[in-house]
């Protein structure tokens, strides 16, 4: 009995010393700049340049950060790393920008990246083109079960500084990009109701019109029905 008793004390000492895998780094939560607004904080580097304080939550079990900027104009790409949450980037004004913070570990491969937020480094302009449209439901790369009425409804979010978005365009289809126009139920819809097959993937994209007549394609959104 005293053996066995023994055995299993040995047993939990062993089970305890076992060190947990790490595992990666939790999502950073974004602060500044600001989602889908205007931005004029900053330094001003020089009449078409300000300095732009971005700014994260720290992510727990990360111990670095890359910072990723694109210019939507142009597609121009600013990648920074550093160990803090907070980091100041000289961005050309009167452009709109995504961002987003991807967190990082040694002591695993797996990074974690944020959502991706947009803004626009206010400059002399009086009109801005929309943000690219948000997907909402289904998420890119989301595979999703059949289901029993063989609909899924699409939705997405758009945004623009002056708030005068006059109309949202679909494109929806099998094919990358995709290319066949779907009819809205109205030209501010935000929703569309797909009839799908199993096995198939499929692909979207939302086009954003303002007042100006500026418009903003999103990226190509695609989800997968198994």
């Amino acid at each position: 009995m005293k053996k066995y008793i023994l055995s299993l004390i040995l047993m939990s000492f062993l089970s305890c010393g076992k060190d947990t895998p790490p595992g990666p780094p939790e999502v950073s939560i974004l602060i500044f700049p600001t989602q889908n607004l205007d931005c004029a904080q900053g330094t001003l580097v020089n009449v078409v340049t300000r300095r732009i304080p971005f700014e994260w939550m720290a992510s727990k079990g990360a111990e670095s950060y890359e910072l990723q900027i694109t210019q939507l104009s142009n597609e121009q790409k600013t990648n920074q790393s550093t160990l803090l949450n907070t980091l100041e980037v000289p961005l050309k004004m009167g452009e709109a920008y995504s961002w987003k913070v991807v967190a990082s570990n040694t002591k695993v491969l797996e990074t974690t990246s944020s959502a991706l937020w947009y803004f626009f480094n206010a400059g002399a302009q009086t009109t801005h083109a929309p943000f690219p449209a948000t997907a909402l439901s289904p998420l890119s790369g989301s595979i999703l079960s059949m289901p029993s009425n063989g609909l899924v409804t699409i939705k997405w979010s758009g945004a623009d500084v002056d708030n005068d978005i006059v109309s949202f365009s679909l494109l929806l289809g099998t094919e990358n990009p995709p290319i066949t126009q779907r009819s809205l139920g109205s030209a501010t819809a935000s929703e569309f109701n797909l009839n799908v097959s199993k096995g198939v993937t499929y692909y979207w994209q939302v086009k954003t019109k303002d007042q100006a007549g500026n418009e903003t394609p999103s990226q190509v959104f695609d989800f997968k029905i198994q």
